[in-house]
């Protein structure tokens, strides 16, 4: 079996970065997790909603939003308890609960509902504190979408400033769409569960993408610097692992349905992350356990912190609707 391209990195950076392509890199290269181990970063948790999308939510002039600030949530229940505190809310016309982002955002009528702090009002009651942020008339969210959509043409989305480029996500679908169509056959995705299947991957690789950018944008905030010429050696040892042939190995890469450029700029990712998590984060560590302590409370932190701002509407979502099927609390 190959080995995984990766091989001598930290692991605890590997949890990170291959999540990123679980469903692609590892299925080129053979790559498996210890024995025991899982990710432990999971995906945003958000209200199904049609409103973030101008395809499908009519804006008209007295459409605002308001965005509200929201405190103790953790999963979909929590969802579904602030959605149910504004079911009967005259005005209201879409709710979106971001849990990991601490938010809400609100669209309404406002003509029909003047006074934004009752929305405030009734998810604090609910059981979530919640405060008034900002508010945005018709002409602000469209200007907001107008811009995405602009912006979208090259770029998903963004992470403190940390760019994720369409080309890398479309990149990543081909090559899982490839794999199912392998493993099933080349008509899996042409049925309305082809397409639910589709939707699933595409929500599940642009949120491993996001946060592999929470990441890079945590790091970026630092003076740490990638050694160009360390990085080059390290790739050549990769290379000679085994006695890999380049040119063999470029085959294997292309096969999968990469291009070495692409694969290169992947595993420089995972290379300047795991120079920083061993001399920054972990180096005072003692234990494999405390060491996965450290790594989950700072990855929880970067996250909390992290700004995340989607260009492409119908990807944002698919990302955020991942795993709002699924509960983790009661209902209150």
């Amino acid at each position: 079996m190959e080995k995984s391209p990766v091989r001598g990195l930290n692991k605890f950076a590997l949890f990170i970065i291959l999540a990123v392509s679980a469903l692609t890199v590892a299925v080129a290269f053979a790559f498996r997790s210890p024995k025991g181990e899982a990710n432990p970063f999971q995906v945003t948790e958000i209200a199904p909603s049609e409103a973030s999308s101008p395809e499908t939510f009519k804006l008209d002039e007295n459409t605002a939003k308001v965005i509200l600030a929201v405190s103790n949530m953790s999963c979909s229940g929590c969802i579904a308890t602030i959605k149910g505190s504004l079911a009967n809310m005259e005005g209201i016309e879409d709710v979106i609960v971001d849990v990991a982002g601490g938010k809400a955002e609100v669209y309404y009528d406002s003509v029909a509902l003047k006074d934004v702090s009752t929305i405030a009002r009734a998810i604090t009651e609910s059981g979530y504190p919640a405060s008034v942020q900002r508010v945005m008339t018709s002409q602000d969210i469209r200007k907001e979408w107008e811009l995405a959509a602009a912006k979208s043409q090259n770029t998903i989305a963004s992470v403190g400033g940390w760019d994720i480029s369409r080309a890398d996500f479309t990149a990543e679908v081909a090559v899982a769409k490839r794999r199912y169509a392998k493993l099933y056959g080349d008509k899996v995705f042409d049925s309305a569960e082809g397409t639910s299947l589709e939707n699933g991957l595409k929500g599940q690789i642009l949120g491993r993408l996001i946060d592999e950018a929470v990441i890079m944008q945590e790091i970026s905030k630092t003076d740490y610097k990638l050694d160009p010429q360390k990085l080059g050696q390290a790739f050549q040892d990769f290379l000679s692992e085994d006695g890999r042939d380049p040119e063999v190995f470029k085959k294997q890469v292309q096969e999968a349905g990469y291009d070495l450029a692409y694969f290169r700029k992947k595993f420089g990712n995972r290379f300047f992350i795991d120079g920083y998590l061993n001399q920054m984060v972990l180096a005072d560590a003692g234990n494999e356990l405390e060491k996965q302590s450290v790594l989950n409370a700072w990855y929880r932190n970067a996250k909390t912190l992290a700004q995340v701002v989607y260009y492409d509407k119908d990807m944002e979502r698919l990302a955020r609707n991942q795993s709002a099927s699924s509960s983790c609390c009661a209902v209150k």
